[in-house]
């Protein structure tokens, strides 16, 4: 069954390998007939992977390496509903399969590596955020998505920011049980022991988040507006996005929690993108960065590059050399030789202890397919 990839998968992928590295991707619907299709497309990816090896190999060798991957068109735990987007990779004594997130374009790869660029953007979350709901009855946290909302466990995330602890009463949605308190609102100035306890509970949150989520980028708050502005106040966190979704949470269910933070989880991921493209603009200005592909693979094999964005949805077919970064490319993939310019970029600098990011080709700055910023 396929599985969630996870930075330990991508390195194994990324481990060098006796060529050729077959890479299958698949855009998967989440129900109905077109799902029902999807064994039929994935069988013509096998196809168009085993043309291309014909270019190179011998009959033999063919079908080892395509076996098992016409074996995965017949499983019936492949093409399940789930994250949209199914990537396979095969090569001399590795099989595997990944469930994705955001969906992949269709294509077939052979080349002398994996074709990684689709996981990266799936492992670096940029199409995902969290959503802390503080109701009065219950706190709880959420991974999301376009998609929707997943409940996340939280150690040391207090279960209710009732100063009095939280009886239980039943309920759906979102909050569940009763407590003493009021509907989700901070105890005014007045009621000096009873402030300080809420304040500490959400103290207490803050610390929760800053210990399980220290590498999050997107973090939106969902609750009272009278609790918004204090935890405000009180959170470290410096993924927290301004913008708060006000109203009581505590009997919303998940699909109208997520709608309701989703017009707001859009406007952060937008605003957190445009950072990155500022980041750039601003190393422009300092000569640290370049969008000339040939200078940019130089500098990535010379372990140069810092940060490297590429553009998501975008192929450059051809070969770079991994000593000398000489590019040279191809109006298609010419045979099993041929790869992915920008995967091999990607590649080439997490190798050397570069960060790489998968970012929207319409937001990549002056229309780049790939932009360095550099250490020196």
């Amino acid at each position: 069954m396929p599985k969630k990839p996870t930075p330990d998968d991508l390195r194994n992928l990324l481990a060098p390998r006796t060529e050729p590295c077959i890479s299958l991707f698949l855009p998967l619907p989440r129900h109905g007939s077109e799902l029902a299709m999807a064994p039929v497309r994935f069988r013509n990816l096998v196809r168009q992977a085993e043309a291309l090896l014909a270019e190179r190999y011998d009959a033999k060798r063919i079908r080892e390496l395509i076996a098992p991957l016409a074996g995965l068109a017949e499983a019936v735990d492949v093409f399940t509903p789930g994250p949209e987007g199914l990537a396979a990779f095969r090569a001399d004594g590795l099989l595997e399969a990944y469930r994705i997130w955001p969906p992949p374009p269709e294509r077939a790869v052979v080349a002398d590596s994996f074709h990684v660029k689709p996981l990266l953007r799936s492992l670096q979350d940029r199409d995902r955020y969290n959503v802390l709901a503080l109701g009065s009855r219950h706190i709880a946290l959420f991974d999301g998505s376009e998609r929707g909302l997943v409940p996340r466990a939280l150690p040391g995330l207090p279960a209710t920011l009732a100063a009095s602890g939280a009886g239980e009463a039943g309920g759906r949605g979102v909050g569940r049980g009763g407590a003493r308190g009021g509907p989700g609102k901070v105890p005014g100035e007045g009621d000096g022991a009873r402030r300080e306890e809420t304040l500490r509970l959400l103290r207490a949150a803050d610390a929760a988040l800053r210990e399980a989520l220290p590498n999050a980028t997107t973090i939106l708050l969902a609750g009272p507006g009278s609790v918004l502005p204090a935890f405000r106040e009180i959170c470290t966190h410096p993924a927290l996005f301004p913008e708060g979704v006000e109203g009581a949470v505590d009997d919303v269910g998940v699909d109208e929690l997520h709608e309701r933070v989703l017009p707001a989880a859009r406007r952060a991921l937008e605003a957190r993108d445009a950072r990155l493209v500022e980041d750039i603009r601003k190393a422009q200005d300092r000569g640290l960065a370049g969008d000339v592909l040939t200078a940019v693979a130089e500098a990535a094999v010379a372990g140069r590059v810092r940060r490297l964005v590429v553009a998501g949805g975008r192929t450059l077919f051809g070969r770079m050399d991994r000593v000398t970064g000489e590019v040279t490319l191809h109006a298609g993939q010419t045979g099993p030789q041929d790869d992915d310019v920008l995967d091999d970029l990607a590649e080439t600098v997490l190798s050397r202890g570069g960060e790489v990011f998968v970012l929207d080709a319409a937001k990549m700055p002056h229309e780049a397919a790939a932009v360095a910023i550099y250490r020196w």
